[in-house]
C-alpha cells in the first residue's frame, strides 16, 4: 500500500456509481455548494457502501498501511486556515476532513492548495470511520488509531493551532 494505491481505493468507489463520479467530476472544477451538498448526501451513503466493499478486499499489512496514510492526510489539514471555511467544532472539523478526503485526491489537493475552496457543513463521519470498523470486523482485532498521527482537530503542530 502507497499513496497512490489509498487514492486509487477512493476513486474506485466512485467510480463504482457513474452517475455520481461525473457529477463528483464536475464539482472538482465548479466546487458548486448545491453540488458540494448533494455529494456530501452521496459520500455518507452509496460512496461509503462501495468503499466499504473494496476495503473488505484488503489483507491486513496493506489495510494497516492504508489506515496509516488516511490518518497522515487527515492530520495534514488538520489547519486553522482550513478550519475557517469549514464546521467550527472539533468532531464538525474532524468529520469535514473526512469528507474532504473522501472526495479524492483532487479535491483534496484544491483544498491543501486553497483552504478557502473548503464548504462549511461539508461532512463525511462515516466515511472517516469506516476503515476502523471493518478493519476490527474483518481481523477481529481492534484497528490501532493514532498511530502515526492523531486525527483530533488540533493535533497538528504545524496548522496554526
Amino acid at each position: 500500500m502507497n499513496e497512490q494505491k489509498f487514492w486509487e481505493i477512493i476513486e474506485t468507489a466512485w467510480a463504482a456509481s457513474p452517475e455520481l463520479n461525473s457529477l463528483r467530476l464536475e464539482t472538482l472544477v465548479n466546487n458548486h455548494p448545491s453540488q458540494i451538498e448533494e455529494l456530501n448526501l452521496a459520500l455518507n451513503d452509496i460512496i461509503t457502501d462501495n468503499y466499504c466493499t473494496i476495503l473488505y478486499t484488503l489483507e491486513k499489512e496493506p489495510f494497516q498501511k492504508y489506515v496509516q496514510i488516511l490518518e497522515e492526510k487527515l492530520h495534514h489539514i488538520d489547519r486553522k486556515e482550513i478550519h475557517e471555511y469549514t464546521d467550527g467544532s472539533d468532531d464538525g472539523f474532524l468529520y469535514a476532513r473526512c469528507f474532504i478526503v473522501g472526495m479524492g485526491q483532487q479535491y483534496y489537493n484544491m483544498v491543501d492548495k486553497d483552504p478557502s475552496k473548503a464548504t462549511m457543513d461539508a461532512e463525511a463521519e462515516i466515511f472517516g470511520f469506516a476503515a476502523y470498523d471493518i478493519y476490527e470486523e474483518k481481523f477481529e482485532e481492534e484497528c490501532t488509531r493514532n498511530l502515526l498521527h492523531n486525527i483530533e482537530t488540533g493535533s497538528n503542530p504545524n496548522g496554526g493551532w
